[in-house]
């Protein structure tokens, strides 16, 4: 009886090439592998000793052309507009050469990170800069952002707001109406007054404007700055800033 297709052995020289075909497949795969990770690792080993920007994407021997471009482009006009509205905190000159727009959540431990970078920044150029903030809480992400920013406004009745901004972040993002009324009793705030503003809502239009704003400007996350209009995204280094300013001032 004649065997069956299927029951005749497959010859040896078959079997052999199918082997290292799949041999072969695995090496290429696991040296793809190994050159992703090497990557990986130099990409992460160059942003520790600083020879990338991990903010901006640049390296550092391009990023003082970059930083001209974007100043050029922000000096012209370009971007988003100035972003900035009369009733905004703000920090440094009444008549910036450079204005920057920050929207930020007091839930966000990105924006917590550059809270106190800001303040040095306008302390530092208060002659050249205005810093202005502007509220973007994402509620669904950081709960207890919306009205934390809305005692932002309360506290910025009473002359306190920049006391208030650096006191809530030093919360780390645990909020609610308790804990936004304990940092305005530290701050010597009028309670009386604190409470009744924050009960009764007001700055709720305020925050919403921000979002649109914010929304229409092509934010998405915080922190987002825009400087005279031109969009950074992300939590920005205190070196990067420099770096940013002084190309502007030299346009």
């Amino acid at each position: 009886m004649l065997p069956s297709p299927e029951n005749v052995p497959e010859p040896h020289h078959r079997w052999e090439t199918k082997r290292i075909l799949a041999t072969l497949g695995f090496g290429a795969v696991l040296g793809l592998m190994i050159i992703f990770s090497s990557r990986v690792f130099a990409f992460y080993r160059d942003i520790q000793n600083g020879s990338i920007n991990p903010a901006l994407g640049y390296t550092t021997t391009d990023f003082t052309r970059a930083a001209q471009a974007f100043a050029e482009k922000a000096a012209a006009g370009e971007g988003s507009g100035s972003l900035a509205s009369i009733d905004d905190p703000t920090l440094g000159t009444k008549s910036p050469k450079i204005t920057i727009v920050e929207f930020a959540d007091f839930g966000c431990p990105y924006s917590q990170e550059d809270a106190p970078i800001v303040r040095a920044i306008a302390k530092q150029y208060g002659t050249d800069v205005q810093v202005v903030f502007r509220d973007f809480p994402l509620e669904d992400v950081h709960p207890g952002s919306t009205i934390a920013a809305q005692g932002g406004g309360c506290a910025n009745e009473q002359g306190k707001f920049w006391e208030y901004h650096d006191a809530v972040f030093e919360l780390k993002g645990i909020l609610s109406v308790e804990a936004i009324n304990s940092v305005a009793d530290r701050l010597d705030l009028n309670m009386d007054e604190f409470a009744r503003c924050l009960e009764s809502d007001f700055y709720v239009k305020d925050v919403e404007s921000d979002l649109a704003d914010g929304v229409a400007a092509g934010v998405v996350g915080t922190p987002t700055f825009f400087f005279n209009g031109q969009k950074v995204e992300g939590s920005i280094p205190f070196t990067i800033f420099n770096q940013i300013i002084d190309a502007m001032r030299q346009t």
